[in-house]
């Protein structure tokens, strides 16, 4: 009994914050998604705000998507354009700092300073760089002969823009999600890459350095070049961090907010969350939206939030159907 009770004893204190933080809100959500919640409950209305979310989904008048439908085609882009380029990007870097270069320690940290700096100081810094009139990146543009661009203010696709660039029209009648994300989104989408990045590289390279070194050594005796190097030994063998990395990056994606706010809402531009035009509006945008800015949609929030949850833990089962069968534990 006593062997019981001593890990009981040192177990509590997490399980109390794990409960008070993290369980908790999660039932908390799920009966306030049942009423009409304004500043305190209202009405029952049972699963009306979840018939609610799924008349939002559908399109509007003109083809285009309700304000839910909408959030998750942007979230859905935030999710495919941040997790693979950031695990892709931090695989490369990590791989060239686990060789021998000059000023190692250095680098490492200038890689993972962005992480630890505050989100919303690096958004607003990078507002400013990306502002249309006195912004440095369209100084630069201006300065090599190239048109200025409205960056975190531009509601357009990145698709048909870049086809246009080149003098290809984007066909009429295609699919709205085929257009890609808006200049916008792909603005924030970079910015998000830059500020996770160095957290992914030291996570990568956590396991890099785990190889045995022996084992690269006769890759190479065997006339084994980079890329297979690179493909065929070092990635099954980092295999177990990588898909650690995929999970918890995924997560993060659903759930970042403050990169959003902060860059096209909370930095001086447009008129509420998820401007410019809603082209930003991912689903944790949408639920503040819901829960600050309009009266008597606390409920409804709360359902949004439980949607979010959901999505979560059903692509987190379909990461560890499909994608553990990848993962070389041995």
């Amino acid at each position: 009994m006593e062997r019981l009770w001593l890990p009981a004893l040192y177990l509590a204190p997490t399980l109390v914050l794990l409960w008070a933080f993290d369980i908790y809100p999660i039932f908390l959500s799920a009966w306030m998604s049942l009423w009409r919640w304004g500043i305190q409950p209202e009405e029952f209305i049972g699963l009306d705000n979840y018939i609610r979310i799924f008349e939002q989904i559908g399109s509007r008048p003109g083809g285009a998507p309700g304000e839910v439908g909408q959030s998750l085609m942007v979230t859905g882009f935030y999710v495919l354009g941040t997790v693979p380029a950031t695990i892709v990007i931090a695989f490369v870097i990590a791989n060239l700092l686990n060789s021998k270069v000059r000023f190692l320690g250095a680098l490492r940290t200038a890689y993972f300073v962005p992480y630890i700096t505050s989100t919303v100081a690096a958004g607003l810094a990078f507002v400013w760089l990306l502002n249309p009139q006195v912004g440095v990146l369209n100084s630069l543009m201006e300065w090599f002969g190239l048109p200025a661009q409205q960056w975190l203010l531009d509601p357009e696709p990145i698709v048909p823009k870049l086809l246009g660039a080149v003098g290809i029209g984007w066909p009429d009648g295609a699919p709205g999600f085929l257009a890609g994300p808006s200049v916008a989104l792909v603005c924030v989408m970079a910015f998000s890459v830059w500020n996770t990045l160095g957290f992914a590289v030291v996570i990568i390279l956590a396991g890099l350095i785990t190889i045995d070194p022996q084992v690269k050594e006769a890759a190479r005796m065997d006339g084994v070049n980079s890329w297979q190097m690179a493909t065929r030994i070092t990635m099954p063998l980092v295999s177990p961090t990588l898909f650690l990395l995929l999970v918890v990056s995924t997560i993060r994606s659903f759930q970042s907010f403050n990169e959003v706010y902060v860059l096209t809402s909370g930095g001086g531009y447009g008129a509420g969350a998820g401007s410019p035009l809603d082209s930003t509006l991912t689903l944790p945008v949408l639920i503040f939206r819901h829960l600050y800015e309009r009266p008597s949609s606390v409920g409804f929030a709360a359902a949004l939030s439980m949607l979010l949850f959901f999505l979560l833990l059903i692509v987190t089962l379909v990461q560890f159907r499909f994608a553990e069968r990848r993962v070389h534990y041995d």
